[in-house]
């Protein structure tokens, strides 16, 4: 990853390259891109027509003069305003070594120079299969005008550049995105490996912690916001006149309006819905859809209609199976995302998002899914959701490795809760059965605890994806450290501590808090071995006391 200033030098003879290398430089680096026959022109045209301009052996000749006038200092006396004004500056392309010599006379060790080669006869190919301006040219010609561009002087000696060259690339022995990678690597411009740039935020306990208000509380100081999941999971961030309630896209998409927004390759997206939330929150010139995320199908969500463990009936379950079952026995990829004509627009790579955030040392935020102890793995099964919940589950959804992670971020409220028990079924426990204590408590009790309505609390405590109620229970220690251990959490956000008193909903520092409230914070410290370094009181603009010390 570059701090310093670069002034990049392409040399490399006719058809090697060069111009397919400079673009996807640009267009992945964020260079501003010299191109000598765009300078050539502007000085040409003082002295001569359109007309005799438009054919290369005038450029040729016109540049072969210029070079002896200026002993090949024009080039870098043109460029001299886009490398003044820019970070990474390309030059496409240097034909003689006195131009070289005058960049590294005027700019030092800020330039680097790359040139490429290839076989006669790639070169030749390849110069044949480009487009002409001239549609009617013959094969005949197009042949004449190679052996005549070849012949010219300075051409003849551009392949004694490379002996000049800090890297030389074979551009005909791999692809052009192999040699894009090995220019990057080269020049400094992809992040290191183990550059830690990615914060997640993870639900501690059975989905609902307030996931969604911690994350779009520290949106703002991101550049890229990642959702992974699906649409079983609703994030509610509070907004005047009316909450937000965010299923797929992240849940700071609006509070931070520059940053860009990935979908990861592991989600799960409901069509129509994802459409709508791209058009409500008008995310649609910043959003990266992977094309590998999985759209839900009308029969995925008919399939789910006679389970009986409680769940949101969304197809995500049945979609995901089929994904990892039907789909791939069958040899099949209808149900992509890339398939779909109305997510065009928005179809990207995942990868490719994060490595330009990266390397430009931005900073991700990756929104988890759902709960802990709802993983498919690490829940109390069958009670479960189809899909890994825990921190490494998501990075691996959204495609980030996980030494890339700075931060995890652990939400944990002060009473669990699970949806209520579907008729004839339940949603499962909140903990290992246990004949010496009963996990379940009432909103009643939590009302005569906190001292808020219970009618309020029940009100409040709806299924944001299915709007039916949730059963609550006491606070489980081992499992808070389970899932602090499970995630290898570096925080904890403690949220829901008005339901301890209601008096905390006034606090805005931490020394505001009741003291049972500062006392339960210390136990959960001491629980889990890192700190509770956000702690929500309500649901407000300014419900969130900030202890972090990053």
């Amino acid at each position: 990853m570059r701090n310093k200033k670069l002034v990049l030098l392409l040399t490399g003879e006719i058809a090697t390259g060069k111009s397919t290398l400079a673009l996807e430089l640009v267009k992945k680096y964020g260079f501003a891109h010299v191109k000598t026959t765009e300078l050539l022109e502007k000085l040409a045209l003082k002295s001569h027509t359109r007309k005799e301009f438009e054919e290369r052996g005038f450029k040729q000749t016109f540049g072969a003069k210029l070079d002896q006038k200026t002993q090949g200092r024009w080039v870098v006396d043109e460029a001299q305003e886009a490398i003044t004004n820019n970070h990474l500056v390309l030059v496409d392309a240097i034909r003689i070594k006195p131009q070289i010599e005058a960049f590294r006379s005027s700019f030092s060790q800020d330039v680097v120079h790359i040139h490429l080669t290839a076989p006669d006869d790639v070169k030749l190919q390849r110069f044949m299969d480009r487009r002409d301006k001239d549609q009617e040219t013959t094969e005949k010609q197009k042949r004449t005008k190679y052996d005549k561009y070849k012949a010219d002087e300075t051409e003849r000696q551009v392949n004694t550049l490379e002996a000049d060259a800090d890297l030389v690339i074979q551009t005909h022995r791999q692809s052009v995105g192999d040699n894009v990678t090995q220019a990057a690597a080269y020049l400094k411009l992809r992040a290191p490996i183990l550059s830690k740039n990615v914060d997640v935020v993870i639900g501690g306990q059975f989905g609902s912690e307030g996931k969604g208000q911690i994350a779009a509380y520290l949106a703002p100081e991101y550049d890229c916001l990642i959702r992974v999941g699906g649409p079983n999971a609703g994030h509610k961030v509070y907004q005047e006149p009316t909450p937000h309630t965010f299923h797929l896209i992240p849940s700071g998409s609006h509070r931070n309006k520059k940053a860009t927004i990935v979908i990861g390759p592991g989600a799960v997206v409901n069509l129509e819905l994802l459409l709508k939330e791209i058009s409500f929150f008008d995310v649609g010139q910043r959003i990266i859809i992977d094309e590998n995320a999985t759209v839900i199908t009308n029969k995925d969500i008919t399939d789910e209609q006679n389970e009986s463990i409680g769940s949101t009936k969304k197809g995500v379950g049945a979609a995901t199976a089929n994904n990892l079952f039907k789909n791939r026995l069958l040899g099949s990829e209808k149900h992509k995302a890339k398939n779909y004509p109305q997510l065009k627009p928005y179809m990207g790579d995942a990868f490719e998002v994060y490595d330009q955030v990266l390397s430009s040392a931005g900073k991700i935020l990756l929104e988890g899914t759902q709960g802990t102890f709802l993983d498919l793995h690490h829940g109390f099964y069958p009670y479960v959701t189809s899909r890994p919940t825990s921190a490494s589950g998501c990075l691996a959804e959204a495609g980030i490795g996980p030494g890339r992670v700075d931060k995890v971020i652990v939400v944990a409220r002060r009473y669990p809760i699970r949806v209520q028990n579907p008729e004839g079924g339940t949603s499962g426990p909140f903990a290992v059965p246990d004949k010496y204590f009963e996990p379940d408590i009432s909103w009643k009790e939590v009302s005569r605890r906190s001292k808020i309505p219970e009618s309020e609390l029940v009100k409040k405590e709806m299924t944001t994806a299915t709007n039916r109620h949730r059963r609550v229970a006491e606070f489980n220690w081992a499992l808070f450290r389970k899932a602090c251990e499970l995630n290898t959490a570096t925080d904890v956000a403690f949220t829901f501590s008005d339901y301890i008193h209601v008096n905390n909903r006034d606090a805005r520092q931490f020394d505001q808090l009741t003291e049972e409230t500062r006392k339960f914070i210390e136990k959960m410290e001491r629980c889990s071995g890192v700190p509770v370094s956000l702690i929500a009181t309500n649901f407000d603009f300014r419900a969130i006391v900030d202890r972090r010390k990053w």
